[in-house]
């Protein structure tokens, strides 16, 4: 065959070729198969949605007291719930009802009821509130926040800013994040948008089950909006704390050691093959570490056979056996490893004080004084110039005190309010006594008609007296019904 020639392929060639190719194909569709086989499902935002909105609730808190401790008249705060039992209990973040005097839900078909304190914990963001009702109510289950991925997508609902029940979507952007320094941090961090008013909500996976509660953000802007750092504290820890405060007399185990996270130095400094486990900075007097003699300088590094990787590790597998289990702590002490058997008690002070959640009485009693932050007087023709107001009615504000109530709904120099409830706004003196605490009104709330520059709308002022007897003694636990499982933030408008 001379040089470039061709020769002509024969049968057994265009056999074998054949054969090779339905193998190719073969072998394609079997991969294709099982990629796709193996593809997580997608996630159905809004089916996921709707089967869990009615069991997220809308909080308002309303405090006499601002967060600093200073009397300045009643105030109120916005935050989210999740219905946890079928009873009528709640839970949300502990910041939402810090220092409030009266609480009350809007659930998601508008209906509103007053909630309880039922207890509120001392290490961790979380509380307890129960509504009274007369049937059962939908909720929400936790998913096991140990098995969330960081990169699969998450859906944050709330109540930002208090605009009402709003949904985000985002995905897990990190996992165990220390945000508070305690044994229970391990926060779930998303890009999901977290804002004021989100505190409390579930953050929820494809399948609709809460992995987290949303409770903190980090933000560099003064409006403390979302810049897609957001926090929910895992639904394990949620779980775990809120049984132990629904139970009278229910603490976790406690043994009394204070613990810092080895690093790189400290691991070298203690002669440490690994920068896991945690040394001990301190040890409570009296308590079953000091018994155990343990010493500040000991490395934890283990308990009974598992090793553990940092200090809120093991004070969590401390805290997660009943009070008076024997443990086998597994130490470095001066070089050497031992192993110390322990007991420990129930954690003292787990539970917050009413006291330290709630304002007293005498607090209450001066915030409302202080009114709800507003002066009217009527209108004069330089006014109607001033504001441009033309011929419309009712009597003018012309003060609104910060950090009030009414500075919280919006209200400023230059509105007018025209009707209160049905009523005509005749006179700054029948305003002024139909917006004093304590006067009867429907639900505590008197609806105000206010012209403003952009036109009229209405708003609701909070004129209530709140009851802390009512708040905090009708809190009672009920027993968990069966077959379901178990970012409050100043109002901005």
């Amino acid at each position: 065959m001379s040089q470039g020639s061709r020769q002509a392929p024969t049968a057994d060639y265009a056999t074998r070729l054949k054969s090779a190719l339905s193998v190719a194909v073969f072998l394609a569709m079997m991969v294709w198969k099982a990629t796709n086989a193996t593809a997580p499902p997608a996630c159905d935002v809004p089916a996921v949605v709707a089967r869990a909105l009615p069991a997220v609730v809308e909080i308002l808190a309303v405090r006499g007291v601002t967060e600093n401790g200073k009397v300045s008249g009643i105030q109120d705060f916005v935050g989210t719930g999740i219905i946890v039992d079928r009873s009528g209990l709640l839970v949300t973040n502990q910041h939402v009802i810090q220092n409030a005097g009266a609480v009350r839900v809007t659930f998601q078909d508008k209906t509103q009821a007053p909630a309880h304190l039922v207890a509120a914990a001392a290490l961790v963001d979380l509380a307890l509130l129960k509504v009274d009702v007369n049937a059962p109510l939908p909720t929400l289950s936790f998913a096991d926040s140990d098995k969330v991925k960081i990169g699969q997508p998450v859906i944050a609902v709330g109540n930002p800013i208090g605009v009402g029940t709003s949904v985000s979507t985002g995905s897990v952007s990190a996992v165990n994040r220390d945000l508070m320094r305690t044994p229970f941090d391990r926060y779930i961090q998303t890009d999901a948008s977290i804002n004021p008013g989100n505190s409390g909500g579930p953050l929820l996976d494809c399948t609709g089950n809460v992995v987290g509660i949303n409770t903190a953000l980090l933000s560099n802007n003064k409006t403390l909006g979302s810049i897609g750092l957001g926090f929910a504290l895992p639904s394990n820890e949620v779980k775990f704390v809120a049984s132990k405060l629904r139970e009278p007399g229910n603490s976790p185990n406690w043994i009394g050691v204070h613990l810092q996270d080895l690093d790189a130095r400290l691991a070298i400094l203690f002669k440490q093959p690994t920068a896991s486990g945690a040394v001990v900075t301190s040890v409570d007097p009296g308590s079953p570490a000091t018994r155990a003699a343990l010493v500040p300088g000991d490395v934890v590094t283990g308990i009974s056979g598992k090793d553990l990787p940092d200090s809120r590790a093991i004070q969590r597998a401390i805290a997660g056996v009943d009070p008076g289990t024997p443990l086998t702590l597994s130490v470095w002490h001066h070089g050497q490893r031992k192993d110390i058997s322990i007991r420990g008690v129930p954690w003292p002070n787990f539970k917050k004080l009413q006291s330290e959640v709630t304002p007293s009485a005498a607090q209450i009693a001066k915030a409302l004084t202080y009114g709800v932050g507003l002066h009217v007087v009527g209108i004069t023709e330089g006014d109607r110039e001033r504001f441009a107001l033309g011929n419309i009615q009712g009597v003018l504000v012309d003060r609104v005190d910060p950090d009030t109530q009414a500075a919280d709904v919006g209200l400023e120099l230059g509105d007018v309010i025209v009707q209160l409830g049905d009523q005509p706004a005749t006179s700054p003196e029948q305003v002024m006594a139909d917006l004093t605490y304590g006067k009867p009104a429907s639900n505590d709330l008197v609806a105000v008609l206010v012209h403003k520059r952009t036109g009229a709308r209405w708003i609701g002022l909070w004129v209530g007296r709140p009851n802390l007897r009512e708040f905090i003694n009708r809190g009672s636990v009920p027993e968990p019904a069966a077959g379901t499982q178990n970012a409050g933030e100043r109002r901005q408008r």
